[in-house]
């Protein structure tokens, strides 16, 4: 009998997104129902100014054509020398980072990027496991 849970090994949500002008790029929205802990991986290169958000929706639905609303999580992280709180994650941070979700509700999730200056390539990874 197996006892195995619901997962995402490794699902890619940009693939070669181009960060340059002032242009936003979305990932593909995922399921992350059933999940409990979410990874997001973000490996860049070049060197664009911007910043990441995290949105979750809990009222999207994709089978009734509903683009539901999204909301940006909230983060704390050291910045080098002190403790941020924001919406929004700089690239400043450097690449590859790497953020570790847990116990998140929402059924929905996606990930934008917003260029400032600068240019370079994206590529993001989500994966998640049920506990």
């Amino acid at each position: 009998m197996s006892d195995r849970h619901d997962q995402i090994r490794k699902a890619q949500t940009i693939t070669n997104g181009v960060m340059a002008g002032t242009s936003t790029i979305s990932s593909l929205i995922t399921s992350i129902q059933f999940l409990d802990n979410i990874g997001l991986e973000f490996v860049w290169s070049g060197s664009p100014v911007g910043n990441f958000q995290v949105l979750i929706s809990a009222d999207y639905d994709p089978n009734q054509n509903i683009a539901g609303n999204w909301v940006p999580l909230l983060f704390t992280y050291w910045n080098g020398s002190s403790f941020v709180t924001s919406y929004l994650l700089p690239t400043s941070l450097g690449s590859p980072y790497y953020l570790d979700l847990a116990l998140l509700s929402a059924p929905w999730i996606q990930v934008t990027y917003t260029n400032i200056s600068g240019s370079g390539t994206l590529n993001t990874f989500l994966t998640a496991k049920a506990i």
